[in-house]
């Protein structure tokens, strides 16, 4: 199957990108597009068998690329991933004959058992062997998750698994197709997100709950990758927060 991912952040199209590598689905081709209007002209080429997709992008929202999508190509499943719990999202989606509606942060778990209802697992011939590599990996990934406001070195990840430095790096690159920094950097920046949409910390504590200790640091390293700073990313989606509920108490009155 041909599936797609639509995302304006790259760092949601890695992860998630990362995620479906791992998942032991039948996925003959993966693609990834910026926005909503990269995303119809990528399924007008390939006829997409599933798209999972942000809302809010750039030149082309998803509920457009959505309503597109359908109207020409009514079999492609579309499930969407946002950050925006609002009633008239969910009703639009409805509408277009979405599959599914995600809430962003979603757990992997949440988005296989999303895909699990278009997408068959691949059948093994026999039952395959247990891998200690991917063991080991799993056991990694699920340590760092719960402790992204730790110093996690490559030392103390190394010591958890009984593995040495270099071999459990070049195991994860091999795994996960990124380094064991990048991953960190990746899932801290995600969470700094998640709390910079949600809560009116400052900036320094929301850098100390994802494990940067320099606030500075922190900002630095988020606008290389989000291209606008932590302050500016939280104004944003507190003045769109507020946008959507004034939305929605004129929509319930």
């Amino acid at each position: 199957m041909k599936v797609m991912i639509v995302d304006d952040e790259p760092l949601e199209r890695e992860v998630l990108t990362l995620m479906l590598k791992k998942e032991n689905l039948q996925i003959s081709r993966l693609f990834s597009a910026v926005n909503g209007a990269d995303a119809v002209d990528q399924v007008r080429q390939e006829k997409m068998d599933l798209i999972l997709m942000d809302i809010e992008m750039p030149v082309m929202d998803g509920l457009m690329a959505a309503k597109l999508i359908k109207k020409d190509f009514p079999d492609c499943r579309i499930i969407f991933l946002t950050a925006h719990n609002e009633f008239d999202y969910a009703f639009q989606t409805i509408k277009l004959g979405v599959e599914d509606y995600l809430l962003k942060p979603a757990h992997p778990k949440e988005i296989r058992q999303a895909l699990l209802k278009f997408i068959p697992e691949v059948n093994y011939p026999y039952p395959p062997s247990i891998d200690v590599s991917c063991d080991h990996i799993q056991i990694l990934i699920s340590h760092i998750e719960k402790n992204l406001q730790l110093d996690l070195t490559l030392e103390s990840l190394s010591e958890l698994v009984h593995l040495s430095d270099q071999y459990l790096s070049r195991l994860f690159k091999q795994e996960i197709g990124c380094t064991i920094t990048q991953y960190i950097t990746a899932r801290r920046l995600d969470k700094a997100k998640e709390y910079l949409r949600n809560q009116q910390d400052n900036i320094t504590e929301i850098s100390e709950k994802c494990g940067f200790t320099d606030s500075n640091y922190f900002a630095r390293v988020f606008k290389r990758y989000e291209g606008i700073t932590p302050t500016h990313y939280q104004q944003q989606s507190f003045v769109a927060k507020k946008k959507r509920m004034n939305s929605f108490n004129n929509f319930v009155m």
